[in-house]
């Protein structure tokens, strides 16, 4: 289990699109689940757009302030999950909504690291992949404590100029953070749409390619704002390789908790006998 911060920048694609369509995709073992936390400073989206208001409840992400000043963050939290697992099965794809205004963020300060200490002890406990929808500003600041926290960060980007350098400074000071966590996953989801090619983006950028998506403008507008996409839509191109992704990004969570526990000096040994 692992968990997995997505992030974004001006002029990329919608990392909410790409976080939830890795929610309704995520290749889950029996017995497991998957999280997406919508914890973008600037606010959540999926409620009011994907789920277009049909939402019994006030869930919230913001709702985690008052069970943290409270001591009780870990049930608060399962208290605000809402089901998103297709009808009659397991309650294994659960969304955290996001906050609902900006000016909400101020009251997360103290909140966002305990958090992201939450995460991480509870996709163990839990038995649960956590997906982190960071936005565009949400890996930065004092929510940076949860990409600081995450096995994997992603950076969501398309094969445009105005993406690429958007997101050149952000990548930077995501290096640095990365570099004081030893063996963080940092990486691209290349949206395949733009004349910049995988190789022209890795060199520019300096990250590997970890999972390509298409560029599915009638699949991601579902995502984005609702509607019913019928069967089509669960077949589309993004949904398809959406699973395909996660995969992926499953495969570098895990190379990086091996490494994570391989002793330094059996590491040094193998090493050596190459």
């Amino acid at each position: 289990m692992s968990v997995i911060a997505l992030v974004g920048a001006s002029g990329g694609p919608g990392v909410t699109t790409t976080a939830l369509a890795g929610l309704l995709t995520w290749p889950l073992q029996p017995g497991r689940r998957v999280l997406l936390a919508e914890c973008d400073p600037d606010g959540g989206s999926v409620v009011a757009g994907y789920l277009e208001g049909r939402v019994p409840g006030p869930h919230s992400l913001a709702n985690l302030q008052v069970a943290d000043r409270l001591g009780r963050l870990e049930e608060g939290l399962w208290e605000q999950l809402i089901n998103l697992s297709v009808p009659d099965a397991a309650a294994d794809r659960l969304l955290l909504p996001g906050l609902k205004s900006p000016a909400q963020a101020a009251g997360m300060q103290q909140t966002w690291p305990r958090l992201a200490t939450l995460f991480g002890a509870w996709h163990r406990s839990a038995g649960c992949d956590v997906l982190l929808d960071l936005g565009r500003s949400g890996a930065y600041g004092a929510s940076g404590a949860l990409a600081a926290a995450a096995d994997v960060v992603a950076v969501v980007v398309r094969g445009t100029l105005r993406a690429a350098a958007a997101a050149r400074p952000r990548i930077e000071a995501l290096q640095e953070m990365a570099a004081a966590r030893a063996g963080q996953g940092i990486g691209l989801v290349l949206i395949d749409e733009g004349p910049y090619a995988e190789r022209d983006l890795v060199q520019y950028l300096g990250l590997p390619v970890l999972a390509r998506l298409p560029y599915d403008e009638k699949a991601a507008r579902i995502l984005a704002h609702g509607g019913d996409g019928g069967k089509a839509f669960s077949r589309s191109p993004l949904l398809r390789q959406a699973a395909a992704m996660g995969a992926q990004l499953q495969q570098v969570a895990a190379a990086r908790q091996a490494a994570l526990q391989t002793p330094a000096g059996e590491v040094t040994a193998r090493g050596s006998a190459r």
